[in-house]
């Protein structure tokens, strides 16, 4: 998994959503035990990240409505990022 990836994890019954980095101080070779930390922003949950097991993560699809795309560009049109700008006109494109 890549560091960034969103996220979710049982706690409780609960599915709780974030991003994870992996634990570069501990290297296993069974991959269901990585270790990764685990950040979210849901406002009940500690601030401090968790360290989780691969095994307890799972996948969040990406998804993001087209009025999302539309405010990344007017944002890239802000910072006078062209490049930006037309890459996301591109991914737009792609998903249509």
């Amino acid at each position: 998994m890549i560091d960034g990836t969103w996220v979710q994890i049982k706690r409780g019954s609960k599915d709780v959503l974030g991003w994870i980095e992996k634990n570069q101080s501990f290297q296993c070779k069974d991959t269901h035990y990585q270790t990764y930390y685990f950040y979210t922003i849901e406002p009940n949950r500690s601030k401090e990240p968790i360290l989780i097991y691969a095994k307890d993560i799972q996948s969040v699809g990406e998804s993001l409505l087209d009025e999302d795309y539309h405010c990344l560009q007017l944002l890239a049109l802000h910072f006078n990022d062209r490049k930006w700008f037309e890459e996301l006109g591109i991914i737009v494109k792609t998903l249509r």
